[in-house]
């Protein structure tokens, strides 16, 4: 088979139900459940601390932003072909006929949530352009090495024809769920300024309208390529358009960033930047 032809073999899209007989290895299962879940139940003392010593009330309400952002993972799991083993702790819920594993929840309050609310801290004390590439770059690694040990152990799969695997995790899932994780610290950045008093419970809802615009930007193609009839090329091509797009998400963010970094810093250059 000549070059041309390997890029133009049709791909056949198929969403197939998770098998009534994958399971997971046992003592596999459950480490990866203390791992993915594990750090979401651990940060819960750390932010009552926060709200009963400094009266930092924001990472309480990220956790519940992120056990109501968990309710969109059987949509992305659809669209995403991901299998769950069937013998995993849980389910937290049911979705599109997909049994949610119960590390799920608390895995969305860390790794959604918390670390939007780490890239709020770092955008908060001031971020270049550079600074806020560096910021992504550096959340996009988190999913990958959280999720790569449960792929590589078959823990969950991700089934089909998925582009560019690495110890069965598609790395296209580590810059789509940066770039989520990096919009939810923005919103955050954007509008906790604003809420006060009673108009705080808003933050609850900071992580779920953030992942889920961020989600509807940039993850399109991906999905396209999974869910779409087309020549072997096309996916790889769509699968890069989604990287290219977030690369412009992440550009965008860096532009309102930095010169709102710079706007704090020395308003008087802030001034002189802008058109008359």
């Amino acid at each position: 088979m000549s070059l041309i032809e390997k890029w133009m073999t049709p791909v056949v899209a198929e969403r197939l139900p998770v098998p009534a007989d994958y399971m997971a290895n046992e003592l596999v299962g459950n480490l990866f459940t203390v791992w993915a879940g594990g750090f979401g139940i651990a940060v819960i003392p750390w932010a009552i601390y926060c709200y009963m010593k400094k009266g930092n009330d924001i990472p309480l309400w990220m956790i519940l932003g992120g056990l109501i952002c968990s309710l969109i993972e059987p949509m992305l799991d659809h669209l995403g072909h991901l299998w769950y083993p069937t013998n995993l702790p849980g389910p937290a819920f049911i979705g599109y006929d997909l049994n949610i594993p119960a590390l799920i929840p608390p895995c969305y309050v860390f790794f959604i949530s918390m670390t939007g609310y780490w890239a709020y801290t770092r955008m908060k004390q001031g971020l270049t352009v550079k600074g806020v590439f560096i910021t992504w770059f550096l959340i996009a690694m988190t999913d990958v090495i959280m999720e790569m040990p449960g792929t590589a152990t078959q823990a969950y799969i991700y089934y089909g024809d998925a582009s560019f695997k690495i110890f069965g995790f598609p790395l296209a899932w580590g810059w789509l769920n940066g770039t989520s994780m990096l919009m939810v610290g923005f919103l955050l950045y954007l509008v906790e300024p604003y809420l006060k008093g009673r108009n705080r419970i808003a933050l609850a809802l900071v992580s779920v309208v953030a992942m889920g615009a961020s989600y509807g930007i940039t993850a399109w193609p991906y999905f396209m390529s999974l869910n779409h009839d087309m020549p072997w090329i096309a996916t790889r091509l769509l699968t890069l358009l989604s990287l290219a797009l977030c690369l412009l998400v992440v550009r965008f963010v860096a532009a309102l960033v930095a010169d709102k970094s710079v706007s704090a810093e020395n308003p008087a250059a802030a001034l002189r930047t802008q058109p008359a």
